[in-house]
């Protein structure tokens, strides 16, 4: 009998560090993925019936449980993204505290985060001058504001306006907001620490486009502009902000200069048709031989027009 209590006891906390680490609000599970994780852990018979009663008296005793659509998820985890990066931060600039110990101590703190917040709080790898809560509490705002089809309102270079989130990207240490602008009617994105100030919106009516389709298309054209075969392209153009907002939004990693702007991309077609939406507002002042094959390539889409 004492062999059968202490086997309850363990599927019990077996059952916490299941909802805890591998289900989140992206990441929900059906009563049979949960048994699947539980037999993995070693517990090969797990009553049906018994594991309803397990979740319902966790429910009961205070973890956040929903249940939606057959599957369960924890709705927040015993730290945010925010309260487990000042603790480590905390920690690190601790002088007294030596490696083994600071890992053994993030090791402790990264299990009570899911597995995804881990892999993202490990991954960030931002600026010196981006390390602040600022980042991180924008950056749970957006991701709260996608998941619950919010709207935000944000303050960049003193503009404030209200976008409504899509997707959030990683990329070259730099993360992405990507977001449907209303009035306009097209998919925008730039980088996070642009932002001055951020609030969380209304609800509102997701657009027609599918997120499946738009976060397939971000992918491929980020993949296709920002891959390890980047060069740098020098850009001319004249001094127009809303020329300027409109590259800021194609090309986040933008540096604008007295004379025009500098970008780093691969050039190929996926590129030389993004810079052809711009018309005789830029041009390619640098390197040469990318002005060439972009004007062969403009003089190919002129001629398929000519008799």
């Amino acid at each position: 009998m004492k062999e059968k209590k202490d086997n309850n006891r363990l599927r019990i906390l077996a059952l916490i560090g299941i909802f805890i680490r591998k289900s989140s609000f992206d990441k929900r599970l059906s009563i049979n993925e949960i048994i699947a994780l539980l037999q993995n852990a070693g517990f090969e018979s797990v009553n049906r019936k018994t594991l309803y009663e397990d979740i319902r008296a966790l429910s009961e005793y205070g973890l956040d449980i929903e249940y939606a659509n057959k599957t369960y998820f924890l709705q927040e985890a015993p730290f945010s993204l925010s309260e487990a990066k000042v603790i480590i931060d905390s920690l690190e600039s601790l002088k007294n505290i030596d490696y083994k110990q600071l890992n053994a101590i993030c090791g402790k703190i990264y299990h009570l985060l899911s597995e995804d917040d881990e892999k993202f709080l490990k991954a960030i790898d931002y600026p010196i001058k981006h390390r602040d809560l600022n980042f991180l509490g924008h950056l749970e705002d957006m991701l709260y504001a996608i998941r619950q089809n919010l709207s935000l309102i944000i303050t960049r270079k003193k503009k404030k306006e209200e976008i409504f989130p899509i997707y959030l990207h990683r990329s070259n240490d730099f993360y992405y907001l990507y977001y449907h602008y209303p009035s306009s009617n097209r998919i925008y994105h730039f980088r996070l620490e642009n932002i001055l100030e951020l609030k969380i919106g209304e609800a509102h009516d997701e657009i027609c486009i599918p997120k499946s389709e738009i976060i397939s298309n971000i992918s491929a054209s980020t993949n296709s502009f920002y891959s390890k075969k980047a060069t740098t392209i020098r850009l001319v153009f004249a001094d127009d902000e809303i020329l300027h907002r409109r590259l800021e939004d194609d090309f986040p990693n933008i540096v604008f200069t007295k004379d025009g702007a500098s970008i780093k991309a691969s050039f190929n077609e996926a590129l030389m048709g993004k810079l052809a939406t711009y018309g005789n507002k830029i041009k390619i002042s640098h390197p040469q031989e990318m002005a060439d094959k972009y004007l062969a390539y403009l003089k190919e889409i002129i001629e398929s027009y000519l008799p």
